[in-house]
């Protein structure tokens, strides 16, 4: 791991032969209050875009020319408005304030990037908003309480629950009645299968993974050893979840169908290495396209951790804004 601590802070010159991610990292700054778009080649912040408060989680159009932001607010604040970002522009092109729901956190596109889904935490509902104007078009319960992140692949919707402790699948095209699934105390991440037939969370409480197979009566499968299982994604071809961990200061990868764990990665080590100050805390990440890199948030060193999954080392640190936490990837780079 020396040359992961000696290719360290934004793009340096060393990592020039090193294979690297192309494309615009969109990182929410929590604290920060605004939205960065880092180029992953040059390590530089291409632009900032000033948010309201709070900016939570972020997501990318299937082209990479459009992110969008969601604003869950700060206390005494409703938390209901959603930002558009033209990508190449590096601007703010579109705020949309979704009147009558409060705390909006998980997004996503759906097919066709003329729709976005949200999780409405306070009603605990998904709300399907129109990217262009903001105006909801549909409502879908997810028959769970402070539905916080979401897995959407295809028909299926997949929600954590914080406060019931369990997940919900949904069916975006409403055939079949949303189905929710016991889980563990203060699931908050969620990632499903390809299929959106599995949905795997994680226990903050009782440091477990838990994989839910929505089509099968078997019981759901823990698999323990973690600290904070924070949040977690699947790899696109469906092979891998992985998941940060940032009390222990991880990126932990656990094949799907062994449900093993296979690989970690330990970024609290990478960053002492790198002589950063303090625990790095990863939370947030986004896997990207082709699946060979995780672009990680490290929200107490203020970085974005860039890591090949294929080996799971620590490629570099970028600088980020005060807080990061919702990262996206985006091929675009900004012009």
């Amino acid at each position: 791991m020396l040359w992961a601590a000696l290719a360290i802070l934004s793009a340096a010159p060393s990592l020039s032969a090193q294979a690297t991610p192309t494309g615009t990292a969109v990182v929410a700054n929590m604290s920060g209050r605004s939205t960065w778009l880092v180029d992953l080649t040059t390590g530089g912040v291409t632009a900032t875009v000033p948010s309201r408060e709070a900016p939570h989680e972020v997501a990318v159009s299937a082209d990479g020319a459009l992110a969008v932001v969601t604003n869950y607010g700060g206390q005494g604040e409703t938390g209901n408005i959603v930002q558009v970002i033209d990508v190449a522009a590096g601007e703010l092109v579109a705020e949309h304030v979704i009147d009558g729901y409060e705390r909006l956190h998980g997004v996503a596109f759906l097919p066709g990037d003329s729709l976005l889904l949200l999780t409405a935490e306070r009603s605990g509902e998904l709300l399907v908003i129109g990217t262009d104007d903001g105006r909801v078009r549909r409502r879908l319960p997810t028959l769970g309480r402070a539905s916080h992140m979401l897995s959407a692949t295809g028909r299926w919707a997949w929600t954590a629950n914080i406060v019931d402790g369990t997940v919900s699948r949904i069916d975006l095209t409403g055939q079949e009645s949303t189905a929710t699934f016991p889980a563990g105390e203060r699931t908050e991440g969620i990632a499903s299968s390809p299929d959106g037939r599995e949905g795997w969370t994680g226990s903050m409480a009782s440091g477990e993974v838990i994989a839910i197979d929505a089509d099968s009566s078997r019981p759901p499968v823990r698999i323990p050893g973690f600290s904070v299982p924070y949040r977690l994604a699947s790899t696109p071809d469906g092979s891998t979840i992985v998941v940060s961990d940032p009390a222990a200061g991880e990126l932990i990868a656990i094949d799907r169908a062994s449900r093993r764990v296979t690989g970690r990665t330990d970024v609290a080590d990478a960053a002492g290495l790198a002589g950063l100050p303090g625990a790095p805390s990863p939370q947030g990440f986004v896997i990207t396209p082709d699946g060979r890199w995780a672009l990680v948030s490290a929200k107490i060193a203020n970085r974005v951790v860039v890591v090949d999954l294929r080996t799971m080392e620590v490629l570099r640190f970028l600088e980020a804004g005060g807080g990061p936490d919702g990262i996206a990837f985006s091929p675009v780079r900004r012009r």
